[in-house]
């Protein structure tokens, strides 16, 4: 009985390991992984970076494994070293890459035509359109008062741009010319804050990138330049918008410059008032 109860217990002992290795050499279902994120921080142009930052859930739901990390803008020149000093992937550019830039191998997606809208409050009414010469007349401190161009009657409040940023360039080569801002003006520093400021300051008047301002929502009316608005082809101050990166990064960045591409980064991109290039 006693021999009979250890056989027992032996083969008993045989079956399990011979279980245990049959199991450790049985297939393992693979472990799943996540797929690695890839983030392209991007900053530069104010009016580009919040362009990006409304257009970023749109492009993140089409493409999955990519995000983008908008950081606050500054500048094109900015973005620009930011990329090349590698704190950056992606430049936000108001205006396409100089000679010397292209030298230090950066390639260039444009985006569109950006309109540099002349902004007002809303409460500058009967006032649609202004010629060229009425807007020099402001812009330079000849005209005050909205009455004097059509308006209501109430004071105008000027705000410009720092002579070095594109809505100053671009307002001066096609519109005003090499006039002085007169004492009155009050100079703005970033998009955002002339956006802010003409918003909140009834009588006012500024520049401002309109892309931005249908990216942001904010509640300032655009007025034409001899009838025609920021969001038409042949609007005197259009600038050159899109995003600068190393060529070789390239393949990182596709992904975006593939949903800018599309039918619906198209759309999108019209709905905020980019014009396709001639």
């Amino acid at each position: 009985m006693k021999k009979r109860f250890i056989r027992l217990v032996y083969f008993s002992l045989i079956n399990a390991l011979l279980l245990t290795s049959c199991a450790s050499l049985s297939p393992q279902s693979p472990i799943p992984t996540a797929r690695p994120v890839v983030v392209l921080k991007v900053s530069g142009s104010g009016t580009i970076t919040t362009v990006l930052t409304a257009l970023k859930p749109a492009f993140e739901a089409a493409t999955p494994g990519y995000k983008l990390e908008v950081l606050s803008g500054s500048n094109t020149g900015n973005g620009v070293t930011g990329i090349l000093e590698g704190l950056l992937d992606v430049a936000a550019m108001a205006r396409a890459p100089k000679d010397e830039e292209i030298a230090k191998n950066i390639k260039y997606y444009e985006m569109g035509l950006v309109g540099q809208a002349i902004i007002v409050h809303p409460s500058v009414t009967n006032v649609p359109s202004l010629s060229k010469q009425q807007i020099a007349d402001i812009f330079s401190g000849k005209v005050t008062n909205w009455a004097e161009v059509g308006g209501t009657n109430q004071q105008i409040f000027l705000f410009v741009r720092d002579e070095g940023d594109s809505s100053t360039k671009g307002l001066r080569k096609a519109v005003v010319g090499d006039i002085t801002f007169p004492d009155t003006a009050t100079t703005i520093f970033s998009q955002s804050d002339m956006a802010f400021t003409v918003e909140g300051t009834s009588g006012a008047i500024g520049v401002a990138a309109w892309t931005s301002i249908l990216a942001t929502k904010t509640n300032v009316l655009a007025v034409a330049i001899d009838g025609t608005r920021p969001d038409e082809v042949s609007y005197p101050i259009l600038d050159s918008a899109g995003i600068g990166y190393l060529a070789e990064r390239e393949s990182d960045v596709q992904p975006l410059i593939n949903w800018l591409s599309s039918t619906d980064g198209q759309a999108a991109l019209k709905t905020l008032g980019f014009i396709s290039p001639k």
